[in-house]
């Protein structure tokens, strides 16, 4: 019994071996699971993508309202999941705005425009062009996503790597070859392709135009770069009084929007984060802020990072903001947050905040939509009461909280706002928020809840 020891050491050794195998059987079955995943999402947006093209197709050669409204229906649908699948992918929305803008615009136009079909209203000229453009543009968007099938299918793409990648933050060494540029390349691509489609201008609340109108929250007389360094310095979520500090003036927000720019960097070597915030020369109002720093794992759920993010916006002096439906993506959460006036939602003044879940601070903050719309509103006495407007539902809708009075985007130009009941309910094992209008008992807007495992979503 003298080799006993080695004896022991052989079975250490190979059981070591075997649970070292086990482990990497078990992750690479977890990588298969998720690159499938991510895999299946890519290619059910080019199915998506394709439907488009082929529902606008048919709403051109429909001479019937009814078969027009149902394919403008189809793209509606059918662009809706295509933003759903693109999000479902690990490349950060930078990469994607124009694409992402691009989805929702033509749903949102087939949409708009099968209302106006089925309410046997006449299409205009300019309907009809704007639909011959869009299916040209889909088409563009289709070409653009096929390269990029190419590489998937020879199997240049690892979905695996590239959300470890985005995850990271972690940028690929100089001359590198990487799955995740391939990917990134590939998208970049095709949203630059997407950009040089021309502006779409109709009666939508997500349409280009809406950022021209002139913003009505941004008020006050006209500020220096000095003072703008100051209110820099005071709205980040940290001590920057010893960072480097660079004002940029010749800038333009959306909305042309004009800002100074500063750029705060932390000390080298401080390990401390840098950041951006973008002020307005009228007024001195932050339009947005970004914080660019590494995210550990998660430690905080979603839940505290909405408490996080309302004392943030306490902390800078943003009074009655109501927050509502967050979302998780990549150990980080986005929380919009809605104004309140007078206990009424008004849900155009919104702005936008994002907590990194492994400390909960304050990672970005994104106010342009509140400074374009924000205003003080005069909000009548509903001509239309709570339960009077009730009475007006579906009868397969089961209500399921108190009615609240909201102001929402509508689609017209003219009217761009409707002060309504907002309900919200069941339907089948299905959640709605149905929105009434207070003065006229139109039916406005319909919203599903989607709820996921990373936060809750309307469509």
């Amino acid at each position: 019994m003298r080799n006993w020891p080695q004896a022991l050491l052989l079975v250490i050794v190979v059981a070591s071996l075997v649970f070292a195998y086990s482990q990497w059987s078990a992750r690479r079955r977890l990588e298969v699971a998720v690159g499938n995943q991510y895999f299946r999402s890519f290619f059910d947006l080019l199915g998506n993508v394709d439907n488009v093209r082929v529902a606008l197709s048919k709403s051109l050669a429909s001479g019937s309202p009814r078969l027009r409204v149902g394919a403008l229906s189809d793209v509606w649908r059918e662009a809706s999941a295509a933003q759903a699948n693109l999000n479902n992918l690990p490349v950060t929305h930078a990469v994607l705005a124009r694409t992402s803008a691009f989805l929702t615009q033509v749903g949102d136009f087939a949409f708009t425009t099968a209302r106006k079909v089925a309410s046997q209203q006449v299409m205009s000229d300019g309907d009809w062009t704007k639909l011959v453009d869009l299916k040209k543009q889909s088409e563009d968007l289709a070409r653009g996503l096929a390269e990029m099938e190419t590489q998937a299918s020879s199997g240049k793409i690892s979905w695996v790597k590239v959300a470890e990648q985005a995850k990271s933050e972690v940028k690929p060494r100089s001359g590198s070859s990487t799955t995740p540029d391939v990917v990134k390349d590939g998208f970049t691509k095709v949203d630059e392709q997407v950009q040089t489609f021309p502006t779409l201008i109709y009666d939508g609340p997500f349409s280009d135009h809406i950022e021209q109108i002139k913003p009505r929250g941004i008020t006050g007389a006209e500020i220096s770069a000095d003072q703008a360094k100051e209110v820099a310095l005071k709205f980040v979520p940290f001590d920057a009084s010893s960072y480097s500090v660079t004002v940029e003036e010749d800038i333009k927000a959306k909305g042309d929007i004009d800002i100074y720019r500063i750029r705060l960097d932390a000390p080298k070597r401080s390990e401390k984060p840098d950041a951006v915030v973008d002020v307005t020369k009228k007024g001195g109002h932050v339009v947005l802020m970004n914080v660019a720093r590494d995210i550990g794992d998660k430690t905080i759920d979603l839940a505290e990072s909405v408490k996080r993010a309302s004392a943030f916006l306490n902390e800078v002096g943003m009074a009655n903001m109501t927050p509502t439906f967050a979302s998780e993506v990549a150990d980080v959460s986005i929380v919009p947050f809605v104004y309140m006036q007078d206990g009424v939602l008004i849900y155009p003044d919104q702005l936008k905040v994002k907590v990194a879940l492994d400390d909960g601070s304050i990672l970005s903050y994104d106010a342009l939509a509140y400074l374009t719309s924000h205003t003080v509103r005069k909000l009548p006495k509903p001509a239309i009461e709570a339960d009077e407007a009730r009475e007006l539902l579906s009868p397969a809708l089961t209500v399921t909280d108190p009615a609240r009075l909201a102001v929402i985007p509508v689609e017209t130009v003219d009217t761009p706002e409707a002060y309504c009941w907002e309900f919200r309910g069941t339907s089948y094992g299905e959640q709605f928020f149905v929105y009434v209008n207070a003065e006229t008992g139109t039916e406005e807007k319909i919203l599903q809840l989607i709820t996921t495992s990373e936060g809750s979503l309307t469509m």
